[in-house]
């Protein structure tokens, strides 16, 4: 019986499950390491030259080997970016295509193994928007299609992430809802107004499709931005030789720092010879302390540690007032507290953001926030409290629904799955 897969490659997460002339599949064990043997982290790592391991065990090996290597995570971030093609690992340049087809193809593996058969068919979750600009957009669905062909996938179809989640949740409906589905993962927030009946909806019912790369590597960015980068130099003032202005680092490089995904990129030689040169130039008395603290994140490749220590602090506040990025690692030792009233005030201007594109989809659909009858919020960032108290008012807090955060769009995903195998 032909099968075909359906995988939701998230920023954060994956997940597989399939589907066959019968029916669909569960999603799939693909990582028995996990809490969740269905969930596999969206974690790439290389010890050494032509060794390469994904998800929990690639998160295990990395410390076991002190940080050494390369490890890669919210790859999916750089699909819509023309700037960054590649990169070099143990002196072998790999595409970006090469390094997503790799998680891919681990994910396709464990899946064969599992149903004891060959898979060649795929349908592939994507944000509603990698870019507001259409033809990135369109660019960076061409790069996931070939990343999916080096897979070794043959027959590969695409579906929006929130459209697969609306299709999981029509099976949960009495009666026809306008619903607002929002799904917010770990670099994308993901919006899709549906008419929907208890059978289903067509793609006529899609009202409106919209969303934007901003989601929970965001505020963990925001947490770094003005809560610990400060401690790596973020602030430092220095003068150039011959030069009377007191300059402060540029924004866009404090942004990079800000990224779990951009922070690999300051590798690079150019910014290494900046941050020589800046030790020479600042002008505080504790810079060098602050400089030799991001060398180390950089060149010891500590930042996804770094990252993990402010998504736990993060966490913390969700039943705390207090929380503290707890990080630690020869050369460095930070604890910062981290207060509730301060990650919010930080976190308003993404949410604001986020509730703009969401504005910005109602109004493609041609509807007020009253005309929506459910918001089916789903995806790991949808319980931020913050995000949910703005999403309460500006509907109503009771027409908020929480829905299986982690497996709405691989459920749904199998569904459309199903749909392409009937035709």
């Amino acid at each position: 019986m032909k099968t075909s897969l359906a995988i939701d490659f998230g920023t954060s997460n994956s997940l597989v499950a399939g589907a066959t002339a019968a029916g669909t599949l569960p999603p799939l064990p693909i990582d028995p390491s996990h809490s969740d043997p269905t969930i596999l982290r969206s974690v790439l790592y290389s010890p050494r030259r032509h060794e390469w391991q994904s998800g929990e065990e690639a998160i295990a090996l990395y410390y076991d080997h002190g940080a050494e290597g390369r490890i890669f995570r919210s790859l999916k971030k750089f699909l819509p970016d023309r700037s960054f093609q590649g990169t070099q690992v143990h002196g072998i340049y790999y595409s970006l295509e090469d390094l997503l087809a790799r998680m891919l193809s681990t994910m396709r593996t464990r899946a064969e193994i599992h149903l004891q058969k060959e898979l060649d068919q795929v349908v592939l979750g994507h944000p509603a928007l990698f870019s507001p600009q259409i033809e990135l957009h369109r660019e960076a669905l061409a790069r996931l299609d070939k990343s999916a062909r080096l897979a070794g996938f043959k027959h590969i179809s695409f579906c929006p992430e929130p459209v697969a989640a609306a299709h999981h949740f029509a099976q949960h409906l009495h009666e026809a809802k306008t619903v607002l589905i929002a799904d917010f993962g770990g670099g994308t927030s993901d919006f899709t107004v549906v008419r929907m009946r208890p059978e289903g909806f067509s793609d006529q019912d899609v009202l409106a499709l919209g969303g934007l790369s901003v989601a929970g590597d965001a505020f963990d960015g925001g947490i770094m931005e003005h809560v610990v980068a400060p401690s790596f130099g973020s602030k430092i003032m220095y003068r150039v030789p011959f030069g009377s202005n007191i300059m402060s680092l540029p924004k866009a490089l404090v942004r990079k720092m800000c990224s779990p995904a951009d922070l690999l990129l300051l590798g690079k030689q150019d910014y290494k010879e900046f941050f020589r040169q800046l030790d020479q130039w600042s002008v505080g008395g504790d810079d060098a302390l602050l400089l030799e603290r991001l060398t180390i994140l950089i060149e010891e490749r500590q930042g996804y540690h770094l990252f993990q220590c402010i998504e736990e602090g993060k966490k913390g506040l969700s039943t705390s007032s207090m929380s503290a990025i707890d990080y630690r690692y020869p050369g460095i030792s930070l604890e910062l507290p981290l207060p509730r009233e301060v990650f919010l005030e930080l976190a308003e201007p993404l949410v604001q953001t986020i509730m703009k594109s969401l504005d910005d989809t109602l109004l493609a659909a041609g509807l007020q926030p009253t005309e929506i009858d459910i918001v089916c919020c789903t995806g790991g960032t949808a319980r931020l409290a913050a995000l949910q108290e703005a999403l309460a008012q500006k509907f109503g807090r009771e027409k908020l629904q929480q829905h299986l955060p982690f497996h709405a769009v691989i459920q749904g995903l199998a569904q459309r799955a199903f749909q392409l195998l009937a035709e």
